[in-house]
């Protein structure tokens, strides 16, 4: 399980935390973005939708509905729903009833569950599984965009994170880290389950002698390029999946702050009963034409933490103000904007093959309840 489809890791690393301060003006001072709303769909629904794709040719879009098992509905760009698929988790045409990233492949809908892929056509009717080789342990991450198809050196194929490598080794073991792998690509020729994309050599994931729990990705991939980064730390990886050496390039995000995540002992648990810092986090990692939009959290030291004095309510109200969501954007001179603070109307969703952005909107930053689910279409706009 741990022969991995790579070859000679070529690195292009910043070194230094946040780089120099004078590379770190020269790259970003004459790029300036604004995220404008162009458009907006309302679908007549109070159910608790999450975007999953967009399929732009068609104007279709997909989305989860959480509840005690997931279902998927489907509707068009009015907001009509067109279709639902509300079976049993453990029904023969089910997909395990929780959702880590579902797609639109042509007419087809592939939806990633606990348990492996499936396949549907656009009335759900269901058309084939592919069951996950290796078992999940851990954390399952429902309701992201984990799933992605490409153009491959192997030909059409998917690439997934399910949550966790195809290694035996537990989390704190030294062998986890050196048998890891970020992604499962799927060739549909053969529909294996190819380990891929090993930890690089610079990440402190490998180097630093110390065990972490929940090492989760945020990525995205247009064409043949994956863009990924491990959520907690600021390292970003470029692939080409054409490429059959699949060589990792990688590069500093420039963050302003980030409150890096503490590991502990290989052999032991981590200790929740101590506090600690909340780390910082890279939400969102989207490709828009020859751009990435990154979204992140930078963290809290515990020593800022707010009072405990206050009401959970004003707590979480203080949480949020002292670590708020912010962005930038990557250009394909690998050059980054300035951080700027994420607008609280929205939460970004997908997407889509025409380079829309879709959002969802905060319903947490209404003053009343609202009577319709609203998706916005966005743009990138250089000032």
């Amino acid at each position: 399980m741990n022969k991995f489809l790579t070859g000679t890791v070529l690195a292009t690393v910043f070194f230094g935390w946040g780089c120099g301060a004078s590379e770190e003006k020269r790259n970003t001072d004459s790029l300036t973005w604004e995220l404008e709303i162009v458009d907006s769909i309302q679908i007549a629904t109070l159910e608790d939708l999450e975007l999953m794709s967009v399929q732009a040719e068609k104007d279709l879009f997909l989305f989860s509905v959480f509840g005690k098992s997931t279902k998927m509905i489907l509707t068009n760009s009015s907001g009509k729903i067109l279709r639902r698929l509300d079976v049993p988790k453990d029904a023969p045409n089910g997909f395990g009833g929780l959702c880590a990233g579902a797609i639109f492949m042509g007419d087809t809908i592939i939806i990633q569950g606990r348990q492996g892929i499936y396949f549907y056509d656009l009335e759900f009717n269901f058309l084939k599984g592919l069951k996950r080789p290796y078992p999940l342990q851990g954390m399952f991450y429902s309701g992201f965009d984990h799933l992605y198809f490409a153009e491959t050196f192997a030909g059409p194929s998917l690439v997934s994170f399910s949550g966790n490598p195809q290694t035996d080794f537990p989390p704190n073991q030294k062998g986890y880290y050196e048998n890891y792998n970020a992604f499962d690509l799927i060739p549909l020729g053969t529909e294996e389950f190819k380990p891929i994309a090993p930890l690089h050599t610079d990440s402190r994931y490998l180097k630093s002698g110390e065990a972490f729990n929940f090492i989760s990705l945020s990525f995205s991939l247009a064409g043949n390029k994956l863009t990924y980064a491990h959520q907690s730390d600021t390292l970003l990886y470029d692939l080409d999946l054409n490429d059959p050496q699949l060589k990792q390039k990688s590069m500093r995000i420039p963050f302003d702050k980030f409150v890096m995540k503490s590991g502990f002992p290989y052999g032991d648990e981590e200790d929740y009963t101590e506090v600690s810092d909340s780390p910082g986090k890279i939400a969102n990692i989207l490709k828009v034409g020859e751009l990435d939009l990154i979204t992140y959290y930078s963290g809290l030291k515990k020593e800022n933490f707010p009072s405990l004095d206050l009401g959970r309510e004003e707590y979480q109200r203080e949480i949020d103000r002292m670590n708020p969501q912010k962005w930038m954007v990557r250009n394909s001179k690998d050059q980054f904007s300035e951080h700027k603070l994420f607008p609280k109307k929205y939460r970004l969703g997908r997407v889509d093959t025409q380079n829309r952005i879709w959002a969802m909107q905060n319903v947490n930053e209404l003053e009343e309840e609202p009577e319709v689910i609203t998706i916005y279409q966005l743009k990138l706009v250089q000032k």
